[in-house]
């Protein structure tokens, strides 16, 4: 589908059409790099579905959620929901979206057996999803990424641990007294 004309208005941000889903950019991200189908990208997200509180009030009720640690997605394999994937393509590293999932491109997606639902049937689902890392498959990282991804964001912090401690070790006191245990007479 084409884009329509762009309107300039200081409105907060709108729902976009968006490869069968609805795109809305709660924050920008860098657009060096943009998800496309079979790149690796990891992401934090919440999937929330249409809920009521206590008072009958309508509100959005989450039933998935990443937490802090960031899950890998291989776009275009289908691990995930279509719609996810769908509203993926095209979201640059650091940019947070929502994304409206229509029934079909998610829990009653035909194609899919799912062993158990979360949603009712004909449920359309919200997910909010941050992109905090894009590999492109073919490039240097994609090698590295294997080896670092059970870590993930953590490894710098690991790397300048073992650092710290190998430079506490060699320039500790141990080292120091080792060589001043001379026996005198």
């Amino acid at each position: 589908g084409g884009g329509g004309g762009a309107r300039m208005e200081e409105a907060g941000p709108e729902w976009t059409d968006h490869n069968g889903v609805k795109i809305m950019t709660l924050k920008e991200g860098d657009c060096r790099k943009q998800a496309q189908f079979g790149d690796v990208v990891y992401i934090t997200h919440v999937g929330a579905k249409p809920g009521v509180d206590e008072e009958g009030n309508q509100r959005m009720e989450q039933f998935d959620g990443s937490g802090e640690k960031p899950l890998k997605v291989n776009l275009g394999e289908n691990r995930i929901i279509k719609g996810m994937e769908k509203g993926m393509v095209g979201q640059c590293v650091g940019e947070q979206r929502n994304v409206l999932i229509p029934p079909h491109l998610a829990f009653d997606d035909p194609t899919v057996r799912f062993k158990s639902k979360p949603v009712p049937e004909g449920t359309t689902i919200l997910y909010q999803i941050t992109i905090t890392k894009i590999v492109q498959p073919g490039s240097a990282s994609a090698a590295y990424d294997d080896i670092w991804g059970f870590i993930g964001m953590y490894y710098q912090v690991a790397i300048l641990a073992v650092v710290v401690a190998f430079t506490l070790y060699k320039c500790g006191p141990k080292s120091r007294k080792k060589s001043s245990k001379k026996k005198r007479g």
